[in-house]
C-alpha cells in the first residue's frame, strides 16, 4: 500500500490493447490478461469506476400481508467514465478513438499508485468526444467504456 491508511488516484495509470485474453474470467484470466500487449492512454485527468455491479430490482407487493418486497434481480456492469488531455497523437487515445467508430471489444490495464496493484477488464468504448469550455480550460477529451466483463484485480 503507497498511503498509511489510504491510497490516492496519483500515478495511476490505464492501458489499452486491441487483443483479447484467452481466459477472460476465472482462473488463469490475470495471466492470460498480462500476456497481452498493451499501450498506455497519455495525459489522464479524471479515471472512472472499473469494479463492481449494479443490481436491478425486483419487487413482489402481495395483498394480504401488504408487505411490498424487494429482491435483487439482473445485473450489469456500469460504465467506467474517463477524462484526458486531448492530444490527437498519443498512441493510447489512437486506439480509444478507433474503437469508438466500431464495436470491437478492446481489454484494458488500470494499475494504481502501487505497480503491484493492477485492474483488468474489457469494454467497448462507447464514444469519445472533445469537450470544450471556457478560455481557462484545457482541451480534454471524455470517453466511457462499457465494461463487458467483471474486473479481474492482482
Amino acid at each position: 500500500m503507497a498511503g498509511i491508511d489510504f491510497d490516492t488516484i496519483a500515478g495511476s495509470k490505464l492501458y489499452v490493447s486491441t487483443a483479447a485474453p484467452t481466459v477472460a474470467t476465472g482462473a488463469g484470466a490475470a495471466a492470460a490478461f498480462a500476456l497481452l500487449t498493451w499501450v498506455e492512454v497519455g495525459q489522464l485527468t479524471n479515471i472512472g469506476s472499473v469494479e463492481g455491479r449494479e443490481y436491478s430490482m425486483s419487487s413482489l407487493a402481495t395483498i394480504g400481508d401488504a408487505q411490498d418486497r424487494e429482491k435483487k434481480g439482473s445485473f450489469k456492469l456500469p460504465n467506467a467514465e474517463f477524462e484526458c488531455a486531448w492530444v490527437p497523437e498519443d498512441p493510447g487515445q489512437i486506439i480509444i478513438k478507433a474503437a469508438s467508430k466500431d464495436y470491437s471489444v478492446p481489454s484494458f490495464k488500470l494499475v494504481g499508485q502501487d505497480t503491484d496493484e493492477i485492474d483488468y477488464f474489457t469494454a467497448q468504448v462507447a464514444k469519445f468526444v472533445r469537450t470544450g469550455g471556457t478560455s481557462n480550460d484545457a482541451v480534454k477529451g471524455n470517453f466511457t467504456l462499457l465494461r463487458q466483463t467483471d474486473t479481474v484485480s492482482v
